[in-house]
Parts: C-alpha cells; structure tokens; sequence
C-alpha cells in the first residue's frame, strides 16, 4: 500500500506581524467588553479568520466615517496619517496594529522626504501596506511596480527606496542593481521582511522536490498569490486553496509526496485541516487502488508492471533505509559538535549583528545564524536591542539549515520557550516559588509571564477579595504553580498559597513575641460597628471601639480608616486561642490627669450634653471627660425625667460639685447654679443702709462720701 508523505514548508502560516495583530484584536476584545472593536478593512487577507473574528463582535468597516465610537483597529498593513488624526478627533479609542516592519518601512519613506531623496516605493499601488507607506511620505513618493515601470522614470542623482514587505526579494534586487549603476548618491532600504524571503525561498526549495504542491492562502493576498507564482515556476503542479474543502482527490491520485505553503495570513488551523483531509483522501485512494487491482485478471496485472517503474533494487533499499536512519538520528540527537549542527539542536552563541529585521548569532558554523524578530521573543519585538545587545551569550535552536545564501535560521524564542518549561515542571515537582511579571488582567484573573503564558485565577491572586485586579498589572508576584499541562500550554499559578506560608511563619513568630503592654505597629485591616482588626504581622488583633478614645465615638472610622498604620498598645494575649486585645487611647495623654489640675469644685463650666439615662445626663466638659448630672441636680422643681430641662446637643453651663479623678468621676449641678442667680429677700438693715447710700450720693458733689462703717456694714449684713 502506497503512503502519502506531507511535507510543509519550514515556513508557512502566520507571520510575525500578522500573529501580533490577532493577539492584540482578542486582547482588546476581552479589555473592553462595553465597547465595540472596529477593524479598518480586513484585519488580514484571509475570510476565515475575518468570519471567526466576526463571532465574537469584530466588525470590518471601510471608513471610520461609519462609527462614531469604540475600539478602532489599525491592521498589520498600517494607515496614512490622517486616518489617525480624523479618529482621534471622532474620539475612537485606537489600538495600532500596524506590523513593526511596516512601521519601519514608514519612517524610512518619511525620512528620505524630509532629507530631499527622490523616494521610490517598490510595492503594488493598490495595496493598503503601500499606500500606508505614501501617506507617511506625505504623498511625495513614486511607486513603481517593477523594473520595467522604475526605468520610466527621470531618475535624479539623489534617491531613495524602499519596498513593501512582501515584495520579491529577487526584483528588489534588480531594481537595485539598475539604480547602483544610474545614481551618484543612492540609500537603500531593505524593507522586504525577512520572513517573508524566507518563506518564498523554502517555498520554492519544497515545490522542487514533490509531485504536487499546495498554496493555502487567502485569494486577495498578495504574499499567498506570490507563492504560488514561485511554486508554478518550479513547473510542479501548484493549486491556490483558501480550505481544506476545495482539496480535489484526483490531486493527490499516483502521488508520492505533496509539499504545502502557507501565506502569511494562514492560521495554523487551516493547515492542520488540510493536512488531515489529505491523510483522510490518501487512505480512500489507497483502498480504490486495492480494489482495481485485485479485479485486474493476471494478463492485465503483467501489463500493468511492464509499464509501472522499475523494481528497487536491493541497493537502492539499502540506500533509502540508510536515509532514514539518518532522518530518525536528526531528531534523536541534538547535542552534535557546532559543524554538524542540526535542525532542532540547540546551541549557543554570540550576538554579532543587530538590524531592523533581527539578530546575527555566531555560534561557531561556517556561517552566522540569522533570528528573525518573530523568533526573539515570545513577547511582541519591535525593536531587537530591547531583547539583546552586541557580544551577548545567548541560547538558540536551530529552525533551518543553510538556506540559499548559507545563513543558519535560529530561534531564541524557542530556546527560551524550552527553558521555561524546564524550570516550571521543576519548580511544580519540587513545590518552590517563582516569580514573575504581571502582563495584563483578563476576566477571572491575571496574566503573567513565566517564559510561557501563566494564568493566576481571581481566586488566588491575594488572600481576601481584590476587587481591583488592574492594580497588579506591571507588578512582579511571588507565585506557586498549582497545575501544569504542557501539551495544552497552560499553566496556572498561585500568589495566595505563597502569601498565606509568609502569613502561617509570620504568625508563629508574631504570638511568640507579643506581650502584655508592649508597644507595637499594625496595619488596620478591616473596620466593624464594634472595633477595628489590625494586623500585626500574620496575626490579626482586636482593637475595641471602647479602647480607641479616652472620649466616647460613634463609629470606629471617626478615629481610624482602613489601610492605615497605627501604633497600638498589647492588652491582653491568649496564645492557645490566637486572639490579642489591643488598646489606643492607652498611648494618649490621659485627660483626667489634665483635668484634675486644672479644674476645682465650684467652677461654672460649659459643656454639652451628649446622653440621656434614666438618671440623669452627661455633658462633655472636655475631649474624654464627661460629668453626671444626676435627675436630682437638674431643677429645683420635681423633675420625672432629665429630658424635661435637657436635650442631647444642647451647650449648657454647670457647676462642678465633686472631682474624683481616681474614679474618673465629675459630679455636675444645673440646680445650684440656677440657686446662685436666683434673687434673695433684701432686709430692713439692707434697705437702710442702701438709702444712706443714695443720700450721700446725692451730697457727693459736696465732697462728702460712703463711711468704713457703711462699707464693711454691707459687707457684714450680706454675709448674714
């Protein structure tokens, strides 16, 4: 029976750019779940993925002139500048999108602009990228399509070019060539990105060795119909599918090898799926195959094998079972010497080579290995001097061998990626802590990166409730692994468990610390209608409302408010039950003290009054002092209850009858302060001496006057 070897291309499916873009189109989907996600146009050149972004409310438009609000997408191809102007006056929230090689090819075409280069865009007019371009040189560039329509021009002596990133690598090269030899002062700029010459070249080297060959890609893009115009120049028959439904068997009928590319707009689902239909139409074919050959008679059966191929030899069995040996090693080995590297091996190396497109490594072969950006990182990379610097040491595998130009393609991103997950199975098996970075809050919880995506759960991310997950994003956390499941790349991760082992040690050494009167800080962590709880450190104690003021409060918060340190006095601790008493106003001056030196019995003092009981009032005199008076002192009439002459609130004055500073007992009066004003009975002697008193008024202006006698005479009679 026949087996159908599938063979994909090294490169194929989303690139870097793309892959950025769909990640940040899912992350402002779940961010922003209020508001609606706009993309301006399609945000890749590929219906698949545009309808499943439409299942979950990513609306294409042409014109931002049709939303007046929401989220707006920049796409991988990137926008002129007035498109970012008009949204931020219509107040669109934007996220750009924009491939960091666009970007790139952007600041180039503005640059040579504002330099005085004549700037050339070698790109395709009608594209969205090419027109981002132009705009951002402010609609004073050239934009020629090939050789041919670059030679129309009147070319100057001072030029400049750059090129849409999915161009050919090759025509570049001619247009190059045909300005080096036409131009005194000429900058170029390689903006073609590197994955995409890769994936052209690993295209072209593919179709060259099987029998059919599969471009999968969406029909409007331009790099999937620049693929398939390579693979039909290697005349192996090319078919452009955008699904795995539009796979004609009779394709694959008599074939031995089918090689498959991907545009860069591919997503690696639909590749899968065309993979396993072929596995699926390849056992079909091989069953029909059974079937014809068994109703052929043996007269037939001869004349198929005069004009089938000839038989293998044994030397050529030997050859081929000697070939895949060598196969089997490549994948087994990976610790050769550097000149034998391998695919999958990985290895170490110097940085030689920082450009815009990515990294040269040495790493000891007789050519430096290349890392695209999309392999720097797992992290989106715009910049490959935030990852490396000249003369680092870094860890990389090898992705291909020696491509067309000998250059070794390698990747730290996977590297790295490996490393992780070392190091999370390690830390899960022996239970230690790790930390990492809070990336972004998601719903249920938060993302950090652990070299791969780790995801901690609401649940674990503090030891109470968090309200407020976003506070955590950038923060560094001290975490747990909880579960690991490599194959499905999820890993989950825990800052409680860690929290609550600091907490448990804390508190041993808390409790064992802690004594009576000692004083000690805390933090207040939550407020009650009865007292506050303030941590101690692993321990919670009591503080009661009854403990925070020499006064009488309300409510706990008039004294204290969540969050705060305070310093509190050690009442009371019960080691066997956990709980510790605590005291404030212990630590503040005692008002009593104050008030006993300063005030006497018989001072008139004002006060209000702040509660009523059955026998009697009591009034603030002071901050924490507050005085009886008892329903007996209130009047001189009967009183039944004190709120006959008082209300809680009111200020009124009284007299201080008793001072027990020991008891912290103030005794108040308002009957014997109403006694003193009320006017006494005057006597005959009084009356006399009070009309002597005017009759010498009357002869003062004579000189004449008030006697000692008279004087001490009243003095005496209003003694008596």
């Amino acid at each position: 029976m026949k087996v159908l070897e599938i063979v994909t291309a090294e490169e194929a499916g989303f690139c870097f750019g793309v892959e950025r873009a769909i990640d940040m189109v899912f992350a402002a989907v779940e961010d922003h779940k209020d508001k609606s996600v706009y993309t301006l146009g399609p945000l890749i050149h590929n219906p698949q993925v545009v309808a499943k972004l439409e299942k979950i409310n990513v609306r294409t438009i042409d014109s931002i002139d049709s939303i007046d609000n929401g989220i707006l997408i920049i796409r991988s191809h990137g926008v002129e500048p007035d498109v970012y102007e008009k949204a931020e006056k219509k107040g669109l929230h934007i996220i750009d999108a924009t491939c960091p090689f666009v970007k790139n090819a952007q600041k180039y075409a503005r640059n040579l602009i504002k330099d005085g280069f004549q700037t050339f865009i070698y790109g395709d007019p009608d594209h969205p990228e090419v027109k981002g371009i132009q705009g951002a040189a402010d609609y004073q560039a050239i934009i020629v399509k090939d050789l041919d329509d670059i030679k129309k021009q009147a070319i100057g002596n001072k030029v400049g070019i750059v090129a849409q990133t999915t161009k050919s690598p090759e025509s570049f090269r001619e247009i190059i060539v045909y300005l080096e030899n036409n131009v005194e002062d000429l900058k170029i700029h390689n903006t073609i990105c590197n994955t995409t010459e890769i994936r052209q070249r690993s295209a072209a080297k593919l179709a060259e060795k099987v029998d059919v060959m599969l471009v999968i890609g969406g029909k409007n893009s331009a790099n999937t119909n620049r693929l398939k115009e390579i693979c039909v120049a290697t005349s192996t028959p090319t078919y452009h599918i955008e699904t795995a439904d539009e796979v004609d068997p009779q394709w694959l009928y008599k074939k031995n090898k089918v090689g498959i590319t991907a545009g860069a707009s591919t997503p690696d689902w639909l590749i899968r799926e065309v993979v396993q239909l072929m596995n699926e139409e390849n056992k079909e074919l091989n069953v029909e195959e059974t079937e014809e050959k068994e109703e052929l008679n043996v007269e037939e059966a001869e004349e198929v094998e005069e004009v089938s191929e000839p038989e293998t030899t044994e030397e050529e069995v030997s050859v081929e079972e000697e070939t895949v040996s060598a196969e089997e090693q490549e994948v087994k080995y990976s610790d050769y010497d550097n000149a034998d590297l391998r695919k999958g091996q990985k290895t170490t190396g110097n940085v030689v080579e920082i450009n815009d497109n990515g990294v040269y490594v040495n790493v000891n072969y007789k050519t430096d290995g290349f890392i695209p950006l999309r392999h720097l990182s797992h992290r989106p990379v715009e910049d490959a001097h935030e990852v490396v610097n000249i003369d680092d040491e870094i860890e990389v595998v090898v992705l291909t061998l020696e491509d067309d130009e000998g250059n070794l393609i390698l990747s730290k991103k996977q590297a790295d990626y490996e490393k992780s997950w070392e190091k999370i199975v390690e830390s899960y098996e022996n239970d230690e802590i790790i930390e990492a970075e809070v990336t972004k809050e998601v719903k249920g919880g938060l993302v950090v990166d652990v070299g791969v995506r780790g995801f901690i759960p609401a649940s674990h991310v503090a030891i109470g409730y968090v309200d407020d997950l976003s506070q955590y994003v950038g923060e560094t956390m001290r975490l747990r692994v909880i579960e690991v499941e490599r194959d499905n790349n999820n890993v989950v991760l825990s800052a409680k468990k860690v929290l609550e082992e600091d907490r448990a040690e804390q508190k041993d050494e808390t409790l064992a610390s802690l004594e009576e009167d000692q004083t000690v800080e805390g933090t207040v962590t939550k407020l009650v209608d009865f007292g506050a709880f303030i941590d101690l450190g692993g321990i919670e104690g009591l503080l009661h409302i009854s403990e925070m003021s020499w006064g009488r409060i309300a409510h706990p918060s008039e004294v204290l408010e969540e969050g705060q340190k305070v310093e509190v006095k050690v009442l009371g601790v019960n080691r066997e039950e956990e709980r510790i008493s605590l005291g404030l106003k212990q630590l503040l001056p005692d008002p009593w003290e104050e008030f006993a030196e300063k005030h006497y019995e018989g001072e008139i003092i004002t006060g209000k009054i702040t509660k009523i009981v059955d026998f009697g009032a009591f009034m603030e005199i002071e901050k924490g002092i507050e005085g009886l008076i008892h329903i007996s002192q209130l009047s001189h009439r009967h009183v039944k209850t004190p709120d006959e002459v008082v209300t809680v609130g009111e200020e009124r004055e009284a007299k201080i009858i008793n001072v027990d500073a020991d008891q912290e007992r103030v005794g108040l009066s308002l009957k014997e302060l109403e006694e003193e004003t009320e006017k006494k009975p005057v006597s005959k002697k009084q009356k006399s001496s009070s009309n002597k008193k005017k009759e010498s008024s009357s002869s003062s202006s004579g000189g004449g006057g008030a006697t000692i006698r008279e004087i001490v005479g009243d003095i005496f009679d209003q003694g008596n």
